[in-house]
């Protein structure tokens, strides 16, 4: 589920970078900033890099105790959805190009403040299946904040925005338990 909305969420702002900018090759890809021995991963030079930085479980979603589905003559209990909140890192890498990292990145912007939900009725692209919406929004670090984000990178600084993406809903559809169905009532206590 991970991978597929953030292949969505990629695809869009692709498509959204390909009608403002012409090129080649796609405008932003789906990479970790530095690799664990601290290169930096191959195809991120000239591109905006989306990054998974943080999952965090969404508290307060609504409906999140147990689903019932009828099966074979009864029903099944599911164990609830898990919703969750993805923290995206958009990072423009452009080495010594920093005017086109600044025009990139402020076209990224522009991009999530005009379309800030996303749902299978306002976009193009197939919706990501078991989702209804995402909804994207800044989400502002002090210095201290941003240093400590950069340092667990583990890369340099580059200009950066963080996303909070809000509403994905896990459901694996594991059965908790088998519940049968009502088949008479019994007036004896």
């Amino acid at each position: 589920m991970l991978d597929r909305t953030l292949s969505f969420l990629l695809d869009q702002l692709n498509g959204y970078l390909g009608t403002r900018y012409e090129s080649t090759e796609p405008h932003a890809v789906l990479s970790s900033l530095s690799n664990l021995d601290g290169t930096i991963p191959p195809g991120i030079e000239n591109k905006v890099v989306v990054s998974l930085v943080n999952i965090e479980r969404e508290a307060a979603a609504v409906g999140s105790g147990a689903q019932m589905r009828p099966e074979n003559g009864g029903y099944s209990r599911l164990s609830p959805p898990l919703t969750l909140n993805l923290y995206v890192l958009m990072s423009a890498s452009f080495g010594n190009n920093y005017q086109e990292a600044l025009k990139l990145l402020s076209a990224v912007l522009g991009y999530f403040q005009g379309k800030p939900v996303f749902t299978a009725q306002n976009t193009e692209h197939p919706f990501p299946s078991g989702l209804e919406r995402l909804t994207v929004e800044i989400v502002n670090l002090d210095m201290q904040g941003l240093n400590h984000l950069w340092g667990n990178i583990g890369g340099k600084y580059l200009p950066s925005v963080l996303y909070k993406v809000r509403m994905m809903t896990v459901q694996s559809g594991w059965i908790v338990e088998q519940v049968r169905p009502v088949t008479g009532t019994d007036s004896t206590v």
